[in-house]
Parts: C-alpha cells; sequence; structure tokens
C-alpha cells in the first residue's frame, strides 16, 4: 500500500491488544488506529460530508482484547475491562499486535508462548513503556534494538542481555519475517508519538491526519531523541 492509493484489501484489519495488568494510558495510541476504521469515517461522513472522500482509504477493523481469561481484567487505575479472547485461543497471524507495559513481574506464562509464537505470522508488534520487556521476556528481541521506560532501561539491560537496549522515546526493528517489523517505546506519551509514527507510514498521510486530528494529538512536531537527562525519583 503507498500513501496515496487506496488499499485494495478488503479484509479487516485484526488487532490483538494485551493489556493484562497494564497501565491503561500505554494502549492511549489504539485509538489513532481505531479513528482510521470505516466505522469511524463511516460516522464522520454523516456530519462532515467531505470526509467521504477518505473512506476509500480506510479499513474495516477487528479488535482483540487478549488477556489470561475472559474474566475482567485489572488495569490503572482500578479499571476492569472484560476479554475478548485469552492467548491460548486467538489466532496467531495478526495485522498488528499492541501491547502495554504492565508489572514486569507478573507476566502471564501463556501470553509469553502467544507472542513467541505470534511473532513469526503477525505483521507488526507495537509496545509501550514495560511492554518492551513484555516482548523481550518471548526471546523475540534477543539480537534486535529496543527500548522500554527509561525507568526500567537498567533493569531491562541485566534481565535481557541479548537485546540492544536504546535509550530512545521509540525503536524500530525488523521482525521475524519478511516486511514484519517490531516497534518499542518509552513511556505512554512516547507510545503516541510511535503509534503515529507507525500509521505514517502504513495508512494514507490525510486520514492519519484526520485521526488525530480529531483527539488533538500532534502529527508535526514530534522527536525522535530525548531532548534531557533522565532522573528517577527513587
Amino acid at each position: 500500500m503507498t500513501a496515496s492509493t487506496p488499499d485494495v484489501d478488503t479484509k479487516p484489519l485484526r488487532i490483538g491488544v494485551l493489556y493484562e495488568n497494564v497501565q491503561l494510558t500505554d494502549l492511549a495510541g489504539l485509538d489513532i488506529i481505531g479513528n482510521m476504521s470505516t466505522r469511524i469515517f463511516d460516522m464522520l461522513s454523516t456530519i462532515f460530508p467531505s470526509m467521504a472522500q477518505l473512506k476509500p482509504f480506510a479499513r474495516d477493523m477487528e479488535f482483540l482484547y487478549i488477556s489470561s481469561s475472559t474474566e475482567p481484567a485489572w488495569a490503572t487505575p482500578d479499571m476492569y475491562i472484560r476479554p475478548t479472547h485469552t492467548y491460548d485461543n486467538t489466532p496467531r497471524d495478526l495485522d498488528i499486535i499492541l501491547v502495554g507495559g504492565p508489572d514486569p513481574s507478573k507476566i502471564p506464562e501463556a501470553s509469553v508462548n502467544f507472542l513467541r509464537e505470534a511473532s513469526t505470522h503477525t505483521k507488526a508488534i507495537l509496545a509501550t513503556c514495560s511492554g518492551g520487556m513484555w516482548l523481550a521476556s518471548s526471546g523475540i528481541l534477543d539480537g534486535k534494538k529496543a527500548t522500554t521506560n527509561r525507568l526500567f532501561l537498567e533493569p531491562a539491560k541485566k534481565a535481557f542481555p541479548k537485546v540492544e537496549w536504546l535509550d530512545e522515546r521509540w525503536v524500530t526493528d525488523d521482525g521475524h519475517f519478511d516486511g514484519a517489523q517490531i516497534w518499542t517505546s518509552g513511556g505512554a506519551k512516547c507510545g503516541i508519538d510511535m503509534v503515529i509514527e507507525y500509521a505514517l507510514h502504513n495508512f494514507h498521510e490525510k486520514l492519519v491526519a484526520t485521526a488525530c486530528g480529531s483527539l488533538e494529538f500532534e502529527i508535526e512536531g514530534r522527536r525522535k531523541e530525548y531532548s534531557g537527562p533522565f532522573t528517577p525519583i527513587v
């Protein structure tokens, strides 16, 4: 797909979201992707007829919310969300997987197996904050460049020495088959900017601008590098 030509693939994008015991703001970028769906542009076109010109670039989307069970899963701040799938019954060949930042000491083993298997079939895996450590626990970041919340960089280097951990707002590396990619970012704001960058590489630019504009997210002025030193308050 190019930025100027509608995607001829009419199959819905299947987007898996790992959010068990995560910081909910780490998944804020999910709304950017959702705002580029045909469902949203059908709605917008009824209110703003000029939006109809972008509808050919929008995509049908199916969201799969994944946890250890289908019982409500905890996320910050004391919010319980009912999953649609478990790690065991989620398809492995998704288009996108989004991973929020969990407590690194409470990563379910079933999720590790899921990520390991899905990494060989899923086109794009995007992790925010300590979600990078979640990915690393499955081994799929071994030999790759990645980042995580700056507070966790040193613990991540000690726990997962086979990963090349970088002090950057977001990092992209090749996935485990031709054309696949793995994106990791620092904290929640970094994750939003990472998703915007991912969207600009994979969707029509005006579609991305509309999706971000409705959320008051800035496309311009994003920085790839951190702007100053970081001192944990501990």
